[in-house]
């Protein structure tokens, strides 16, 4: 037996010298494929960065985008809500004649306008028309977006409106003796590249860069034609300095490469040492590649055109900016990445080999039985888990059982909360796919509403449906509590609500018999409150029963915003046989009803100050100009303001009714 042992063990020893040859001669081609994947897999994490920075910087172009959006919107829905002209304001007054004839400027702000509430308006108009001072005052209430533009947007130089009857609001305010109209703008391309000739599509336009002429350095400008129904009228344009692109691009790590912004044009406009703040000439493209890449630019950029690309001794990668005329390219030499690859993978595959040799020439047996046996049972075993074919712990040594099973616990743990979010994925679609997206526009009536849940799911909801061609229903509600119990709740609320109302005889009869059947058999102790009326647009005339919600605005023709009467009311799902008392208001043509949840009211910014229902009246008063989406998307805007960061505590929802006069009927 002795001898059988001993020849045993020669043997292994024989296979474990043969083994540590082999491990000798195999060493290089195992360096050598490691430096290949590292090297891969260095080239697409970079790529992945890439990609990530590229969406990044998409999102930044997008909100300077959305900006001239918004002001576009603005005026041309002021244009659609004032056909004709109105009672002269404080600012059209206050319009005084320039220096040369026909000419006019708003150097003197009426109190209590300060030249931090608006720009100064200069033009050479000549005589004064009805349609003139009706586009003036159209200028004039665009002074409150180029404010918020102004505040609110990283890079924003000057914003304006560039009027084809000769007249430009320019946002800051600058005197007149500094800057003036002057009729060569018109021949500008942030004007001339959106008139109809020039973009029948009525796009964003990204203008090169350009030396701004007050002294503000390098800039670009957004722009987009302004029409009053199919009339071109002007244009709104945003200046940002290069200085907000150049900080992006220095925020890259310098290890990784040169990140860089050119646009379609064939400019610079971005470099980390290239392009400095203040640079009051425009470089080229071309400058920031290296002699070997400039032959050939444009075949440069398409062949690395979303890929990482390796070309005359550099890895480059071009990536264009959907919201804008840009390419965001990364420009890495190749020995970067190669030097990378040689000190990440060679070092961690010569440590494997020394140690394996250690082992098999230190203690080959103990290593085999109780290390590398036991190692590849649970490679496996984690790769089965992974897999989801697991059976059962193999046989192991007892010192190995504790690592099965910690693994076992992390992969049913993780199995576990991907169930769940998918879970919570799919009631979140749910429950956006049951509220209504689509609402109905005719002369009379225009709806938009918002929602926006605190978690995943939310509890709150909002509907509306037509009960006859001439009664619409409408309805808000907020659900105790959050997350998916909420969001249950309100699935049946919404439901109920929906089957009773076509048969009840008013919104009190609804809101009776829904309570009833919301409280039966409810061992949650859930409730909702809920407001519902119903306008007839035949009589104006809104009839409403409220369960104790907040209750809705209506903003006035006049601009005056004023709550509706309170009927009582508790919250549904509380008590069977509760009554609810229902009352009825006149609504004027062109006022608006806003209905909405605490989650106004209730935010909270981080001096736990409460936004509250008279900052709401304030933020409403005057507003009746707006359209309900963007008074809807201001009034977000200005709770999200307000919260200044401050995590969002309770489901957001809001809805907005602008009720018009109707048609005459032909006889």
């Amino acid at each position: 037996m002795a001898d059988l042992t001993a020849a045993l063990f020669a043997r292994y020893n024989r296979v474990m010298r043969g083994t540590f040859i082999g491990v000798l001669i195999v060493a290089c081609a195992l360096v050598y494929i490691q430096f290949r994947m590292t090297l891969g897999a260095e080239t697409s994490s970079l790529s992945q960065r890439m990609q990530e920075q590229a969406v990044a910087l998409d999102a930044l172009v997008k909100s300077s985008a959305d900006a001239v959006n918004t002001m576009r919107i603005g005026a041309q829905t002021w244009f659609r809500l004032h056909p004709q002209g109105r009672e002269p304001s404080a600012l059209l007054r206050a319009l005084a004649p320039g220096a040369a004839p026909g000419s006019i400027e708003l150097d003197r702000l009426p109190p209590p306008w300060t030249i931090a509430d608006a720009g100064n308006l200069t033009g050479l108009v000549g005589a004064r028309t009805p349609a003139i001072d009706r586009e003036l005052e159209m200028a004039l209430s665009l002074n409150g977006t180029f404010k918020t533009i102004k505040a609110n947007l990283p890079g924003a130089t000057w914003v304006y409106y560039t009027s084809a009857y000769r007249f430009i609001n320019i946002y800051p305010w600058v005197a007149s003796r500094d800057f003036v109209y002057a009729d060569s703008l018109k021949q500008k391309e942030f004007f001339a590249g959106v008139a109809p000739a020039a973009d029948p599509l009525r796009r964003i336009l990204w203008t090169p860069g350009y030396l701004d002429e007050a002294g503000k350095g390098v800039m670009v400008t957004a722009s987009a034609g302004v029409y009053d129904g199919e009339v071109f009228r002007g244009s709104v344009s945003l200046d940002l300095t290069l200085g907000w692109l150049n900080q992006f691009v220095r925020n890259w790590n310098p290890s990784l490469g040169t990140l860089f912004i050119i646009n379609d044009r064939g400019q610079l406009l971005a470099h980390p040492t290239l392009v400095h703040s203040g640079a009051q000439t425009m470089l080229q493209a071309s400058d920031a590649f290296p002699p070997e890449l400039r032959h050939d630019l444009p075949g440069t950029l398409e062949a690395a055109d979303g890929n990482l690309v390796a070309l005359d001794g550099y890895y480059v990668e071009a990536i264009g900016i959907r919201n804008a005329p840009f390419h965001l390219v990364l420009l890495v030499p190749r020995w970067n990445l190669v030097r990378v690859a040689l000190e990440t993978g060679v070092p961690s595959v010569l440590l494997l080999v020394i140690g394996l040799t250690v082992m098999l020439l230190i203690a080959s047996s103990f290593t085999y039985r109780d290390a590398i046996v036991p190692a590849q049972k649970l490679v496996r075993y984690i790769e089965d888990e992974d897999r989801g074919s697991v059976k059962s712990i193999p046989d192991i040594p007892q010192a190995w059982r504790p690592w099965f099973l910690t693994i076992q616990h992390v992969f049913n743990a993780h199995t576990q909360l991907v169930s769940i979010q998918q879970e919570l994925d799919v009631a979140r679609r749910m429950q956006q796919s049951i509220v209504p997206t689509r609402f109905p526009s005719r002369p009379d009536l225009q709806m938009f509403a918002r929602m926006i849940p605190a978690r995943e799911v939310g509890g709150d909801f909002y509907d509306y449906f037509w009960l006859t061609d001439q009664k619409l229903g409408v309805v808000i509600a907020d659900v105790s509590g959050k997350g998916v119990p909420a969001a249950l709740f309100m699935a049946v609320a919404r439901t109920l609500l929906r089957a009773i109302a076509p048969s009840a005889s008013g919104p009190g009869a609804c809101l009776a018999l829904a309570n009833d059947l919301l409280a039966q058999d409810n061992e949650a102790t859930m409730f909702v409150t809920l407001f519902y009326g119903i306008l007839d647009t035949s009589t104006d005339v809104l009839e409403y029963a409220n369960g104790g919600h907040n209750l809705p605005w209506l903003i006035n023709p006049d601009g005056t915003a004023s709550q509706l009467p309170g009927t009582g009311g508790m919250a549904l799902g509380v008590l069977e046989g509760v009554s609810f008392e229902q009352a009825s208001v006149q609504v004027a043509p062109n006022s608006t009803l806003l209905l909405y949840t605490d989650g106004i009211t209730e935010a909270f910014n981080p001096a736990e100050e409460e936004f509250g229902e008279a900052r709401l009246a304030a933020h409403l008063a005057g507003s009746i100009s707006l359209g309900v989406e963007a008074l809807l998307n201001r009034l977000v805007d200005s709770v999200y303001e307000f919260a200044n960061g401050a995590p969002q505590s309770d489901d957001i929802t809001c809805l907005a009714v602008h009720y018009g006069a109707a048609e005459p009927t032909k006889a």
